[in-house]
């Protein structure tokens, strides 16, 4: 980055967000992106450097602020990198969200015949799953836990974070005082928070094992903050060592599972999960809808995780075939697959390329769910098998503009779409399109 003086200011109007919800403002020909700032505001801001022909600026004052414009609630907000959107009221997040997406279609030259209307929940105490770092000051003889600054390495302390649930033993100023009390206080480098549907687990990760006397503080703190009402709780211990969190307490304890289409899903502290619970509830249901499966199809759910559409779409099909390249996760299936009595095939495969899926039946509909990075590896599987019908869920709109512009120039045509707001107060937007293939005319 090239440097600029700290004492360096400028007043600018934005006019427009970047993906990641940054102020964009231009000047003669130079651009400024400007976090925290909202399109039609006049700004003063300190320049921070140039990157790729772009300012990037810190903002100092907003003179003529947006109508769109509000106070953040989290008291964290100036200094936690974790939400961006705070200071955009709920409803605009969502237009802003549901133009970046159509923006990133439009570059992929897609049109969109039938957008539905976003999927939504509550914007406040729907995560499910984070995870905090804490780190052991030598110098002032005290932990910090937290999430990390915006742009920074460091971590800010928080008190309590207002899009995790709100349960006693979420009180993180009560964490610092509680850490502070132990032996191992230094080794502890993160929280993990899983919030699953019968507990809420947290999962310590440690650089070396806790004494006795350490755990034994900390299970009986955990056992006095269980209030009425509140979620039963579980406490894990991982080191870098152990491949997997080990459960300390309670033992037994029952497995942690979510209600997906009425099934429990099991889940492990390690597994990915969506975040927000409403949502993909939510989700899941409008994918049934639109995908449509019949009880003689095939049907392939590709990166099937532990199984959140697979297991339902199994429900209604009699030959499921769940891909997953995490052998563990395959294993997971398998087994929920069993107990829960659904047909449903799990395979271990690596979907950065086809050869996974050669072997596989004929499928008369495919679901992806990719990570970020897309689904590129798949596409030209897809196309040779010229499955009917293909839904493609997203959290990433220009990978999958990128995927989509491959599947329309090839023949298939975009029947409808509609994003899905699963990380109220950020720029993350998660899309899902539902694409056919052409009829071939005759003569």
């Amino acid at each position: 980055m090239k440097p600029a003086t700290s004492t360096t200011r400028l007043t600018l109007t934005v006019d427009n967000l970047t993906s990641e919800g940054e102020g964009v403002a231009r000047r003669n020909r130079d651009i400024y992106f400007v976090p925290g700032a909202l399109p039609g505001e006049t700004v003063e801001v300190v320049l921070n450097g140039r990157r790729r022909q772009v300012w990037q600026t810190r903002l100092l004052s907003i003179q003529t602020p947006s109508p769109q414009r509000t106070e953040p609630l989290c008291p964290h907000y100036q200094r936690c990198g974790g939400c961006d959107l705070q200071h955009l009221q709920y409803p605009a997040q969502l237009g802003f969200k549901q133009e970046r997406v159509a923006r990133e279609f439009s570059r992929q030259n897609i049109s969109v015949p039938d957008w539905q209307p976003p999927i939504q929940a509550e914007p406040w105490h729907y995560r499910r799953k984070a995870r905090l770092g804490v780190r052991f000051s030598q110098q002032k003889s005290e932990n910090f836990v937290g999430f990390r600054e915006a742009a920074s390495a460091h971590l800010t302390n928080i008190d309590e974070c207002l899009v995790l649930p709100a349960h006693p033993a979420l009180n993180w100023a009560h964490w610092r005082e509680q850490l502070g009390q132990l032996q191992g206080r230094a080794h502890i480098t993160q929280i993990e928070v899983i919030v699953a549907d019968n507990a809420l687990a947290l999962v310590l990760r440690i650089l070396k094992p806790l004494s006795d006397a350490d755990q034994t503080s900390l299970i009986d703190w955990l056992q006095g903050t269980v209030t009425a009402g509140s979620l039963p709780l579980q406490l894990w211990l991982k080191t870098d060592k152990q491949a997997a969190p080990q459960l300390l307490w309670p033992a037994p304890a029952e497995p942690l599972y979510h209600l997906v289409d009425e099934l429990p899903l099991q889940i492990q502290p390690d597994d990915f999960i969506q975040v927000n619970g409403a949502v993909n509830r939510a989700m899941v249901q409008q994918a049934l809808d639109w995908l449509q499966p019949q009880p003689d199809e095939v049907i392939w759910d590709l990166f099937a995780g532990h199984g959140n559409f697979s297991m339902p779409l199994a429900k209604r099909s009699q030959q499921v075939w769940a891909v997953e390249g995490d052998e563990s996760m395959v294993t997971s299936l398998q087994q929920q697959a069993q107990q829960l009595q659904l047909p449903l095939h799990a395979r271990c495969a690596d979907l950065s390329g086809n050869d996974g899926l050669r072997e596989l039946p004929g499928p008369a509909a495919v679901l992806l769910d990719p990570p970020r990075a897309g689904a590129a590896g798949i596409m030209q599987e897809l196309l040779q098998r010229q499955v009917p019908r293909i839904l493609y869920v997203a959290c990433d709109a220009a990978t999958q503009a990128r995927d989509l512009n491959v599947l329309i120039t090839a023949g298939y045509q975009v029947v409808r779409a509609g994003i899905m707001d699963m990380f109220p107060q950020t720029h993350h937007v998660e899309t899902m399109v539902l694409l056919e293939r052409k009829a071939k005319r005759h003569g």
